[in-house]
């Protein structure tokens, strides 16, 4: 049974957190390092996986677009 007392828990916390997190990051379009290294091992495992900063560049120009010359093409909100 959960109590009040169990979400104050270290680990319930650090938990919370990090769901919290991932929430944000996905309703801003980020994604999720994490999620994305487990999809490559368990889906494509012959295909090497990209670095965080190679990574995070794909995703901001997924969803913002990498034309005109590195400029935001559009209206990021």
């Amino acid at each position: 049974m959960m109590t009040a007392g169990n979400y104050l828990r270290p680990a319930a916390l650090r938990r919370g957190l990090s769901l919290t997190a991932q929430t944000l990051r996905l309703m801003i379009g980020v994604g999720d390092y994490e999620a994305y290294l487990e999809h490559m091992k368990l889906h494509h495992p012959e295909i090497p996986a990209l670095d965080y900063s190679a990574w995070y560049r794909n995703r901001v120009d997924a969803r913002y677009g990498s034309g005109s010359g590195g400029k935001v093409s559009r209206c990021p909100c």
